[in-house]
């Protein structure tokens, strides 16, 4: 029976159609290109034949990573290329399938269509094969109908029962995961009790968001809790505040009686960070989570062409203050 519903849900975008349902359902997805990309909600617009377009195209450069939107197995991969192009679809774990239209076809670095499935598919995914969301499973190509019309994928959400519905949805949301404003994320964190959303605390110790400092150098942040929390180092400190102007000194027995919160981490979206021992550059995001920025054109459009200046290692001691969320992997 398996075999026959994948059979029908290539077949189906070469029947005649001349209207379709618009089933709006939002999918927890992961987005299914990984690098610079962009699309629009083109779903039900009208194709040749009286057909109608069952998918979102999402426009990218040609052998540009096809990533698995969910968990799931592989159920269709054909290894001769059909007159709609290389396609693979993904049965998920949820009992939708997912529906990736005109794989690359192409030797790289041409338009021979001469590639076949070892540029179109990736290594190791074979028809049966398990994969987990975000899986590298191919490239985005221009193979079938689209060699006159540039390189995207096709992408499709159909229902259990075969139904297509409307990607653009899950799509926007899974798209904001993979991006990452440097502006908005600083706007998000006015101060530090704002990044780590410290709730506030009437039996005043300290004023709540001032600087303090005893009689040794280290400087703490007051926070709503009436903690103290100490900047591990002046480049931290730096991405907070200009200058020292505003730290207040107080006695060693008045800093000792306000109880220690933890370390502040860097403000987000002002630099990025790195760790010396690991290659990864990420940004920073509310909250002290770090998001690893996956190539250097992503960095590129965050930060400038001059982007490897506004990276600050990290001392390894100081990770564990952080925690690791979803890559930035578009632009």
């Amino acid at each position: 029976m398996l075999k026959i519903v994948t059979i029908i849900s290539v077949f189906s975008l070469l029947l005649p159609a001349v209207s379709l349902a618009e089933t709006q359902e939002l999918r927890t997805i992961t987005f299914p290109v990984n690098g610079a990309h962009s699309f629009s909600d083109d779903y039900g617009d009208p194709r040749s034949g009286g057909r109608v377009h069952e998918g979102i195209d999402i426009t990218a450069a040609k052998m540009t990573p096809v990533v698995s939107a969910v968990g799931g197995y592989v159920s269709s991969l054909p290894q001769e290329e059909p007159s709609y192009g290389f396609t693979i679809i993904i049965r998920g774990n949820d009992g939708y399938s997912y529906h990736y239209l005109h794989i690359n076809n192409d030797t790289p670095g041409t338009d021979d269509g001469l590639g076949g499935p070892p540029y179109a598919y990736a290594p190791g995914i074979e028809r049966g094969s398990p994969v987990v969301a975000g899986q590298h499973i191919g490239w985005v190509g221009d193979s079938g109908n689209a060699e006159n019309i540039g390189s995207h994928l096709h992408f499709e959400i159909r229902l259990p029962d075969h139904s297509p519905i409307n990607p653009y949805p899950s799509l926007v949301v899974a798209d904001s995961v993979t991006k990452f404003d440097p502006a908005k994320a600083t706007q998000s964190a006015p101060t530090i009790n704002d990044d780590k959303q410290l709730v506030a605390n009437f039996n005043t110790v300290c004023e709540s968001n001032t600087l303090i400092k005893g009689s040794l150098s280290a400087v703490y942040y007051c926070g709503a809790d009436n903690k103290r929390y100490v900047f591990p180092n002046q480049k931290t400190y730096i991405s907070w505040y200009p200058d020292f102007t505003g730290v207040v000194k107080i006695t060693d027995t008045d800093l000792a009686n306000i109880p220690l919160g933890g370390n502040v981490t860097s403000r987000p979206g002002v630099r990025m960070v790195k760790v010396p021992t690991d290659p990864h550059v990420y940004v920073v995001q509310l909250g002290g989570v770090l998001r690893h920025v996956t190539s250097p054109d992503i960095a590129v459009s965050m930060y400038g062409a001059n982007w490897s200046k506004q990276v600050d290692d990290l001392p390894e001691a100081f990770f564990v203050n952080y925690s690791v969320g979803a890559p930035v992997t578009s632009s």
